[in-house]
């Protein structure tokens, strides 16, 4: 009898992964339609507006941006991806994507191990020193410390002759430049995330850390290197993860200012020649391939948490 109610439970667990992961794709589905209606609208009204020196109706442009959308799905259902998605998908979205991951895993790694650090010794002068950085890092603007990175890197050439990294310019075609080059984006890049990383993964783990079932493990004897990264950090992993997703969209928001500012040939600067110069077709496949890859993310993030999280593995084994 409680192998029928367990077969019963896990067929229960996997329709509802199938109804979620429908709704999900629908979801994305409806969104990458309006990400590039908004394109060809924006840029429409803006190339018009400048054309003709007066402002242009929204009603006005609706119309053709909506015909516009719809014959760039169908030529995209035909198998046509047209020269500005066929170009953004092999050059300038792997070029931003080895910087935002470079930059956010770079920001996950040291996040997670500052914050546990500063959650185990949270009764340490080290904690407030730590989170007293994290509003900091948070709150510092990725001009400003893109600036900031390029005018000590200057100042220590002025001194010593030598540069710390590149400051500008990156050709995608000469490898061995490629990782030296990363570097002063990546590091500006991977600022709020890890200060955003840090400051949850200490709030979360100082949380787990006072639980019952913590105070137990280490009545049985475990060691505290088990307890913490066996038990605690997989409890307090939900909320870490939602973190990491998070500081991708600080990376995000913050990649065309880097871009432009490093002259790095990603989706965010390409994102801004596009408006400028008009074309409705590049801005539409730029914004299309970023919002459907976070939207993506956003989706494999949900079904990661009833992997980590024991609370929903335990609620859908019970049905």
């Amino acid at each position: 009898m409680k192998s029928i109610f367990r077969s019963a439970a896990h067929r229960l667990a996997w329709a509802d992964l199938l109804a979620l992961l429908a709704r999900r794709l629908a979801f994305i589905a409806a969104v990458a339609f309006a990400i590039v209606y908004f394109c060809f609208l924006g840029v429409g009204l803006r190339t018009n507006s400048l054309s003709t020196g007066e402002p242009r109706s929204v009603w006005a442009e609706a119309g053709p941006a909506l015909e516009d959308t719809v014959g760039f799905f169908e030529a995209l259902l035909r198998g046509d991806l047209g020269y500005g998605l066929e170009n953004v998908l092999n050059t300038t979205y792997p070029a931003s994507w080895r910087l935002l991951l470079t930059g956010v895993g770079v920001a996950a790694v040291l996040g997670v191990v500052a914050g546990g650090l500063a959650a185990a010794w949270r009764h340490s002068p080290f904690a407030l020193p730590t989170l007293t950085l994290t509003v900091i890092g948070i709150s510092i603007p990725s001009f400003f410390l893109a600036l900031l990175l390029q005018v000590v890197d200057i100042r220590f050439y002025q001194r010593t002759g030598v540069g710390l990294f590149p400051a500008y310019g990156i050709s995608l075609h000469r490898t061995q430049s490629l990782l030296p080059s990363m570097v002063a984006p990546a590091l500006v890049l991977a600022a709020r995330p890890l200060a955003h990383i840090t400051r949850v993964t200490f709030v979360a783990l100082s949380d787990v850390l006072e639980r019952d079932f913590v105070r137990t493990a280490r009545a049985k004897g475990l060691r505290e290197r088990v307890v913490f990264w066996r038990h605690a950090l997989r409890n307090a992993g939900v909320p870490i993860l939602t973190a990491v997703l998070v500081s991708l969209r600080f990376a995000l928001g913050s990649l065309p200012v880097v871009e432009v500012f490093f002259d790095w040939p990603g989706v965010g600067q390409a994102m801004l020649e596009g408006i400028f110069k008009g074309d409705a077709q590049q801005v539409a496949a730029l914004g299309l391939t970023v919002g459907v890859t976070f939207l993506l993310l956003t989706l494999l993030v949900d079904l990661l948490y009833r992997w980590i999280d024991p609370r929903l593995r335990a609620s859908e084994e019970g049905g």
